[in-house]
């Protein structure tokens, strides 16, 4: 990953990239484990609901580093929508 901007916002960018990989590596064991304990995985679908709003949440404030303000308020609004679903996801679970 090579970014043209320096310092802070450079280190941020990167950040938010090393954070979103383990986030989606984390979905994706959380996705093979409910596969595997299908009755006893309850409030694992909630945590994916709620971890890829968190990659959202991150994808656009990333965006709006990068200048794109439209793409990355559209993220964050898809990423409160996201958690609106986990929560209520989460009702349903307990």
């Amino acid at each position: 990953m090579y970014y043209t901007t320096t310092g802070a916002y450079r280190r941020a960018k990167m950040i938010i990239d090393y954070v979103n990989i383990v986030l989606c590596a984390a979905v994706a064991v959380m996705a093979v484990v409910i596969l595997f304990l299908r009755s006893n995985s309850g409030i694992l679908f909630p945590a994916i609901f709620a971890t890829g709003g968190t990659v959202n949440l991150l994808s656009g404030i990333k965006k709006i580093l990068n200048r794109n303000m439209v793409p990355g308020w559209v993220l964050i609004g898809a990423a409160a929508v996201i958690y609106v679903l986990a929560f209520l996801c989460l009702g349903v679970v307990r």
